[in-house]
């Protein structure tokens, strides 16, 4: 097993050569995005199992704890996976390990290794088809609220401080920094239009962030609500449910056919939100991690 703070060219290649098959075979990414971006550069320890230039087990250790990791198809059930989990938790016991998609042969390894459930997120999806219209987009009774698009020069900051304090208990969410924001805003998917924002002579008070990426198919892909929030301050006024509704407006007049997004399974004001505008539970992920005694 090859355990590495960086990734050469050739072995990012043979990761994400793995990671295409892994795809393909479970119909879901074992990798969140935070885990893609890790292959670039710093912030993960990288644990690979290799058969020659190939790569047939990787495991990504984040600077948080979060663990994330694949056993290519053709070589499952040879003792894989529990090897690199059991090198992960020898260097970090308390980690928090994802089941992407939670199948069922991965939460039971986990679980097999005395892991219990910590966390669920669930996928939630919405058609922006003609048989699934919109609702009207409510209005907010925030004073002098305008929506615009975002714009970095005159946003980033104010961003990055409102994600904060709108995820301030969240674990991954809450911590994006200024150069976490840019790394996004470096992507190729991004746009500057699908971030709607919500301005009050006070500062941003909300944002509703979508996230489209391009395929070589002819149909548009769905799309992806990638963050909601709402500075503290402004919460109870509507800001999200406006926001939202104006977002999935657009989404619906570019032709998008459906859209989906992550929310925790216990955060039930998002879910009612949520299911207010006609989204359905269609996906879920666990997060498991070592009981604590005592």
């Amino acid at each position: 097993m090859i355990t590495t703070d960086a990734l050469s060219a050739q072995r990012r290649g043979a990761i994400e050569s793995l990671l295409t098959a892994v795809i393909a075979h479970d119909g879901i990414s074992p990798l969140d995005e935070a885990a893609r971006l890790a292959l670039r550069g710093e912030g993960a320890t990288h644990l690979l199992i290799e058969d020659g230039a190939a790569v047939t087990g990787y495991a990504s250790l984040l600077e948080d704890g979060t663990v994330q990791g694949m056993v290519h198809p053709a070589h499952r059930r040879a003792g894989l996976g529990t090897a690199l989990l059991a090198a992960v938790l020898e260097r970090r016991p308390d980690a928090g390990v994802w089941a992407h998609g939670a199948l069922p042969g991965a939460v039971a390894l986990l679980e097999g290794r005395g892991l219990r459930q910590e966390r669920l997120l669930l996928v939630l999806r919405r058609p922006l088809d003609a048989e699934h219209p919109l609702p009207p987009v409510p209005a907010t009774d925030l004073p002098g609220v305008e929506v615009t698009s975002f714009e970095a020069v005159r946003d980033a900051e104010d961003w990055v401080a409102l994600n904060a304090a709108a995820f301030a208990s969240h674990p991954e969410q809450g911590a994006l920094t200024r150069e976490d924001l840019d790394e996004r805003l470096a992507e190729p998917w991004f746009d500057p239009e699908d971030m709607v924002l919500a301005r009050t002579p006070e500062g941003l008070a909300g944002f509703v962030w979508v996230k489209r990426e391009e395929t070589a198919d002819a149909e548009l892909p769905d799309a992806e609500i990638y963050v909601v929030a709402t500075a503290p301050s402004a919460q109870g006024h509507g800001v999200a449910g406006h926001l939202l509704g104006t977002a999935l407006r657009r989404l619906a007049e570019r032709g998008v056919p459906g859209v989906e997004l992550y929310v925790e399974g216990d955060n039930a004001p998002a879910l009612a939100l949520y299911e207010r505008w006609g989204f359905a539970v269609s996906g879920r992920h666990l997060q498991l991690r070592r009981a604590t005694e005592g």
